[in-house]
């Protein structure tokens, strides 16, 4: 919201003091709002210049926007006390009974009106550009907060993915398959060059997020070679999409943890893409086990899914919805709602 505090509310902040001085001036003299009626218009059409001079400065060091923004507001002021005092002098013989020379109304000469205008053009744009300082200071504030949750929240899951999948190689060892257990590892490392080498703070193509899911599903087939089947569901149309980097990984580990590892017959999961509206829709779904109750969320979810909501609600605020619970068919089923955005 930061963002466009300083670009629509600076606006505003001009236009409503601009328009208090001219019903101010109405009200003192009939013609006055006749006069300055350019002057005001000319105020709204330089304010939004302004705002949006002060919106492209948000990128910059701070440093250099506030003095880019100080010159900016200068600048401002000074073009119009000039329009001002061109319409008082052009306009004013013409609009004013006696023309400059109203009681009450009359400038000693031009240079003292246009210090007269250009100080208060200045005064009404420094309170603007105050506005956009302390904005500006809370959109950093706020961008540098936003940073470092992405990165603990990304990065969280390493540690997590790591121990299920090194849990994997113990097991392979301990059934005396070696070379599997060899592959898995080569495979692992593989893995994690690709995913630590991503930015957390940065979206990727659903094709190559679903890719690093293949990755995986491929180190945990060696495992599971006689028991997991898995089905990926991405139409071409979709594989352009931009999801956060990872975004599935917790759901995957937790199908094969609590759908594969605990059951004794084949278990099928399921990674399904598809568009609703102006919305991306991500499933994965698991065979439960045998024994299971039916339980609203598989013993152990807890740590996956709260990475995937705190995730969701750093990027996204409301605009995303998870769900996840069993199925009348004895499946599981997780699924992920965000906005429809493109590479």
């Amino acid at each position: 919201m930061a963002g466009i505090i300083h670009g629509r509310e600076a606006l505003v902040l001009a236009v409503t003091l601009w328009t208090a001085l001219s019903i101010n001036d109405f009200l003192l003299l009939s013609e006055g709002f006749l006069l300055l009626a350019p002057g005001w218009l000319s105020s709204i059409l330089l304010a939004l210049l302004l705002a949006l001079v002060l919106q492209r400065l948000q990128n910059l060091p701070r440093e250099r926007a506030l003095g880019l923004g100080v010159l900016a507001v200068l600048v401002v002021a000074a073009s119009q006390a000039a329009f001002d005092v061109t319409a008082i002098v052009t306009l004013g013989p013409h609009l004013l009974p006696g023309g400059l020379g109203v009681p009450g109304f009359a400038i000693a000469d031009t240079f003292d009106e246009a210090v007269l205008q250009f100080r208060m053009s200045l005064l009404w744009n420094v309170v603007t550009f105050g506005f956009y300082a302390a904005a500006l200071a809370l959109l950093n504030a706020e961008r540098r907060k936003l940073d470092a949750e992405m990165r603990a929240l990304r990065y969280e899951l390493n540690p997590h993915f790591l121990f299920n999948t090194l849990n994997s190689v113990a097991g392979l060892i301990e059934e005396g398959s070696a070379g599997r257990a060899d592959r898995m590892v080569l495979s692992l490392s593989r893995f994690l060059q690709t995913t630590l080498s991503l930015d957390p703070l940065h979206d990727v193509p659903l094709a190559e997020e679903i890719a690093l899911q293949r990755d995986y599903l491929a180190i945990e087939q060696e495992r599971f070679a006689d028991r997991m089947r898995f089905d990926i569901r991405l139409p071409d149309a979709l594989a352009a999409a931009l999801v956060p980097n990872l975004i599935l990984q917790p759901l995957i580990e937790n199908a094969v943890k609590h759908g594969v590892s605990a059951s004794r017959k084949p278990v099928a999961i399921l990674l399904d893409a598809r568009q609703e509206a102006d919305r991306l829709i991500l499933t994965v779904e698991n065979d439960l086990p045998e024994t299971d109750a039916i339980p609203h969320k598989p013993p152990g979810m807890g740590v996956g899914l709260r990475n995937i909501t705190d995730r969701l609600q750093a990027r996204f605020a409301s605009r995303w919805r998870f769900s996840s619970g069993s199925t009348a068919e004895g499946r599981y089923r997780a699924s992920i709602e965000i906005p429809l955005r493109w590479a």
